[in-house]
């Protein structure tokens, strides 16, 4: 069943939107997602530059099934970066739901619509990678429901489910752990059976979910470890390690491989779930190009075709709710073409000094600081030709870049 005007705040968006307030490391201030890219390949490497790019992202997409020895020990070193240096994580290796379109398929047999849910669901949180377990963002295409029958939707329920009952799991098994390790340890300490609760979703919780008072590390099995006293540097607020978001992926508009109407029902997708969805994935550049600030701009950028989806889109009462979905884009990698070693071209002057910025991190801020110059040229370009457009108001857009590296 789809959320509507009670359902509770996206934990893993309020968190990005925190980081631009507290990290001081990020480029420009800009909530970076950084994509470690397909030349790495062992958890060494990816260890090492999650350490090194870690101070200075907001997420780190990860490509687990191009690392070779990918396993719980990779899990738990990314877990605890993430921790220790504030940053969400988001496995970047698959899209869940291959079948585009099939699952809001009024046609398509109820029965064919659960076996495939169950298909997509195992995908998100068994098998080697153990998506669900560990990801705060996974990707996956819309179910493609009309706009104005999201209730029709078996996909985004389905995961959701899967997300709540991995998260469950992981809660109750640290429990376990603490009360074994408390009683051979000393007396019995008493852990809540309740699990804390944050706006009626109670794995969603911003402490992670758990009472830890040892000071051991808590070893959680088959799915991550946590070091209860770890936490970020400059006073950044600690990660929500038990939230789970998807990232819907939103076709390019005006082109030929989607009806403007599976865009708009993305959109409507989206603003839907807001608890579960954080927003949308795209291969256009609107971080340099596209300057709006609402959601249903986004919806207007189609042909003149998708009017019908539009107008039942402006007509719903999903615009009636003021809150905020991400958009992540890429940007290009021409942005470093004429990358310069030199730091004095690199660093921003209130930032560490040269010697102590690993090259990874001073072509980051590189990157932004040219892709911000674009964007910023664009937008005044744009605003001398700009055409007087009624466009509703809806949700508003956390921009979120995101960088290749190295």
């Amino acid at each position: 069943m789809s959320v509507t005007d009670i359902s509770p705040e996206n934990e893993i968006l309020n968190y990005i939107q925190q980081l631009t307030e507290t990290k001081k490391g990020l480029p420009s201030g800009q909530p970076v997602c950084v994509l470690a890219s397909h030349t790495i390949t062992d958890t060494e490497a990816l260890v090492q530059f999650a350490e090194e790019v870690g101070p200075h992202i907001a997420i780190l997409k990860v490509q687990a099934d191009i690392v070779d020895d990918w396993s719980n020990h990779t899990i738990d070193q990314l877990t605890y970066l993430s921790k220790k240096h504030g940053f969400i994580l988001w496995e970047g290796s698959r899209v869940l739901n291959s079948l585009i379109n099939f699952m809001g398929r009024d046609s398509t047999n109820w029965d064919q619509r659960k076996v495939q849910a169950d298909m997509i669901k195992r995908n998100y949180t068994n098998g080697p990678v153990k998506v669900g377990r560990w990801a705060g963002m996974a990707t996956a295409w819309a179910p493609g429901a009309p706009v104005d029958k999201q209730e029709e939707d078996v996909l985004i329920p389905t995961l959701r489910k899967a997300a709540r009952e991995a998260v469950a799991s992981t809660y109750k098994t640290i429990q376990t752990e603490i009360s074994a390790a408390d009683s051979e340890d000393g007396p019995e300490e008493h852990i809540s059976e309740q699990t804390p609760t944050t706006n009626g979703w109670p794995e969603f919780s911003s402490n992670n979910g758990v009472s830890m008072r040892k000071q051991s590390t808590i070893s959680v099995t088959e799915t991550i470890t946590l070091q209860p006293h770890v936490q970020p540097e400059d006073g950044v607020p600690p990660p929500p390690l038990l939230a789970r978001g998807l990232v819907l992926s939103l076709p390019n508009a005006g082109g030929t491989a989607f009806k403007p109407e599976f865009r708009q029902s993305t959109i409507a997708a989206a603003c839907s779930n807001r608890d579960f969805v954080v927003g949308f994935l795209t291969s256009e550049p609107y971080f340099t190009e596209y300057h709006g600030n609402n959601v249903m701009e986004l919806a207007f950028l189609d042909e003149p075709q998708g009017a019908k989806g539009r107008n039942l889109l402006a007509s719903s009462h999903l615009l009636e709710m003021r809150n905020s979905l991400g958009l992540f884009s890429l940007i290009s990698a021409e942005m470093g073409a004429n990358f310069d070693s030199d730091p004095v071209h690199i660093l921003n002057s209130d930032q560490d000094a040269p010697e102590a910025q690993p090259e990874t991190v001073m072509k980051l801020n590189y990157i932004i600081r040219q892709a911000l110059r674009l964007r910023d040229a664009n937008r005044k370009d744009k605003e001398v030709n700009k055409e007087e457009t009624s466009i509703p108001p809806g949700p508003n857009i956390v921009h979120c870049p995101i960088v290749i590296l190295p």
